[in-house]
């Protein structure tokens, strides 16, 4: 889910780096590292406009996909206007719903990711204002699978998209994991936390909290388990990671959704639950896939909201997929094996899948 760079050789450069600094992972017999990245998919310059423009960096398959709240109600198929809006949080949840999934991509390991490895990502960014300016870190959520032995781990990454590289020092970021390199000046903070195997259908929850000080800000990355082939008899939360990122003369923090500009980098401010790759930039081809979708934040009074306007597509991550078809059921968010498409999936998304 992450490439950096500032134009688009910048960006195959980088690319190149980073599979270089993870070939050094991989083993003998081709096993994946024991770690994936997801980095950002970034390194050009946008023409800014009255509104963001969710198509600077995919305009066709294979793209993340799945549903993307990009801060925009877009009524131009009915001849209507684009309105931006903003949304900040201190929460924001993925709620999936799996009954069939299956992806393989023989050139997978080019990426030093197991062809049969897919992800389902819960990416925010976190906007911290402060007395020396603001900052954007970006903010993954990811269950990471192998899909023909249904195993599912739980990673979490963090990225700086407040420059042209991502930064992010390890004196001042501390969790249950670490700050690595992504190689050309790169760095980025990842933990991997607990592996389950799964049955269907496999319904979850994935969860970002964050929080501040005027001297630091706290990320919490969890999920909930509400069934893996039967119901979970008590399911609850579990913060398998607390991150810590030290900086002075913090104003306020939170997660920002906003069509109405980009963040430091030229990425997006919005919020995706996108199926994609296994990792370190990779696609994904699915052969089978059923799931529901559904994308959750906790407003100012402390109620849970359904992320009002969706796309089909996400455009911060690099990872990427094929074959996947969004549709709407009963106003569900359906992601299914099938042909993909780039386009607004619906503009009043209110149906609540979970219960806040």
């Amino acid at each position: 889910m992450n490439n950096v760079g500032r134009s688009l050789v910048g960006l195959a450069a980088i690319a190149l780096a980073l599979l270089v600094v993870l070939s050094f992972a991989v083993t003998a017999a081709g096993q994946a590292p024991p770690y994936a990245v997801f980095p950002p998919v970034h390194g050009k310059h946008v023409a800014k406009g009255a509104y963001v423009n969710p198509y600077n960096y995919y305009t066709s398959p294979p793209a993340p996909t799945g549903i993307t709240d990009f801060g925009l109600y877009n009524y131009t198929s009915t001849g209507g206007p684009v309105i931006p809006y903003t949304i900040m949080t201190n929460k924001v949840l993925g709620y999936a719903n799996i009954t069939s999934l299956l992806a393989y991509y023989k050139q997978a390991r080019k990426y030093g990711v197991n062809p049969y490895s897919a992800t389902l990502q819960l990416n925010v960014v976190l906007q911290v204002n402060t007395t020396s300016g603001t900052y954007a870190y970006w903010l993954q959520d990811v269950p990471s699978f192998q899909t023909n032995k249904n195993q599912v781990t739980f990673i979490d990454n963090i990225w700086n998209l407040t420059g042209s590289k991502s930064v992010l020092s390890s004196s001042a970021v501390s969790g249950s994991g670490k700050v690595a390199s992504a190689g050309s000046g790169n760095t980025f903070y990842y933990d991997v936390g607990p592996s389950y195997t799964y049955s269907f259908p496999f319904a979850f929850v994935l969860v970002i909290n964050v929080s501040y000080t005027s001297n630091a800000v706290y990320i919490w990355f969890g999920y909930e388990i509400l069934q893996s082939g039967r119901p979970a008899s008590s399911p609850q939360y579990y913060y398998y990671d607390k991150v810590e990122i030290s900086q002075p003369g913090i104003v306020s923090a939170a997660i920002y959704i906003t069509g109405n500009s980009y963040t430091p980098d030229n990425l997006y401010y919005d919020a995706e639950l996108v199926w994609g790759g296994g990792g370190n930039g990779a696609p994904t081809q699915f052969v089978h896939l059923n799931s529901t979708l559904g994308l959750y934040y906790v407003n100012s009074t402390g109620r849970l909201t359904p992320m009002p306007s969706l796309y089909t597509f996400g455009s911060d991550t690099a990872e990427s997929a094929y074959n996947v078809h969004d549709s709407l059921v009963n106003g569900v968010p359906n992601a299914d094996a099938g042909n993909e498409w780039l386009g607004v999936l619906t503009n009043d998304f209110n149906v609540y899948l979970i219960s806040g």
